[in-house]
């Protein structure tokens, strides 16, 4: 474990090991596991050649394989991510579906970095974690993306694209209908019982998807000008309310701002059991 080694070495065994003709020459090569005798030709072929097309030029051994990675996780998901940022291969399919799909995927972006500052600003009061926080934002980067289809119920459309797309990688399919459930609420009707996608979900599922759902409204509403407004935001106690105190960039008018988040903010107030209310700091 953690011994280094270069391409040019990979070169050589790959050559060493296909100068063996047979299974039985090649499992008498000294450190080679003869149960891979038959199959290190391919191996050693395929690894050299990732190596030298992505132009790498050492590796580093990690004794770890496929069952602790599926272990490590597993742990992930359980307990949450110490990573506040979607994981890179989440990340990149994330993206790609969103510049696929979107055609303002700036606009997005935008709405979900204040969904984030949202999640962190109201922490102590949903209580959900890292992976909750990961689906949120994936959430709303990929809440737009049913305009590919119609802009007419586009949230509806935002669901099937990203419940049927094959683009995202590294997310449960379960993760994967959060999302999607979630995208869908981003605009017109709350979660309702009625609704099949939202009445199939596990009653904790449905917990996450309210809270999650309302936080992502509010920042769609924060979000209503194609030019971004809002700097930052934070939250403060005001006796049986909360305050969030909304920072605008440089010049920028809050008050369509303000009053749509006022106007969007119902769903996270039944989640919070607690009123809500918006100023400009």
């Amino acid at each position: 474990n953690g011994f280094e080694f270069s391409a040019w070495e990979i070169s050589e065994v790959t050559e060493r090991v296909s100068r063996a003709k047979t299974t039985e020459e090649r499992a008498k090569i000294r450190g080679l596991d003869e149960k891979r005798a038959d199959i290190i030709v391919a191996g050693a072929v395929l690894l050299d050649e990732i190596v030298d097309q992505l132009e790498i030029e050492s590796l580093l051994l990690s004794d770890f394989g496929l069952r602790e990675g599926i272990l490590l996780d597993a742990h992930e998901r359980l307990h949450g991510s110490t990573r506040h940022h979607l994981h890179d291969v989440r990340q990149r399919s994330v993206q790609r579906l969103l510049k696929l799909c979107d055609d303002d995927p700036r606009h997005s972006e935008e709405g979900a970095r204040l969904a984030l500052l949202l999640f962190d600003a109201l922490a102590a009061e949903h209580g959900l974690g890292d992976a909750e926080r990961e689906i949120l934002e994936a959430a709303a980067l990929l809440a737009n993306v049913g305009l590919v289809i119609s802009h007419d119920q586009h949230h509806r459309h935002s669901y099937y694209v990203i419940r049927h797309s094959d683009h995202l990688m590294g997310f449960t399919d379960h993760e994967i209908e959060i999302i999607a459930v979630i995208a869908r609420y981003h605009r017109k009707s709350a979660p309702r019982a009625k609704h099949p996608e939202f009445a199939a979900l596990e009653d904790e599922d449905r917990r996450i998807v309210r809270a999650l759902a309302g936080l992502l409204r509010i920042a769609v509403a924060l979000n209503r000008t194609r030019t971004p407004v809002v700097a930052n935001l934070t939250c403060r106690s005001g006796g049986p309310a909360l305050v969030l105190e909304v920072e605008g960039r440089a010049d920028a008018d809050l008050t369509l701002a303000l009053y749509t988040a006022e106007d969007r903010k119902e769903l996270l107030e039944e989640v919070l059991e607690r009123k809500l209310e918006f100023r400009a700091a």
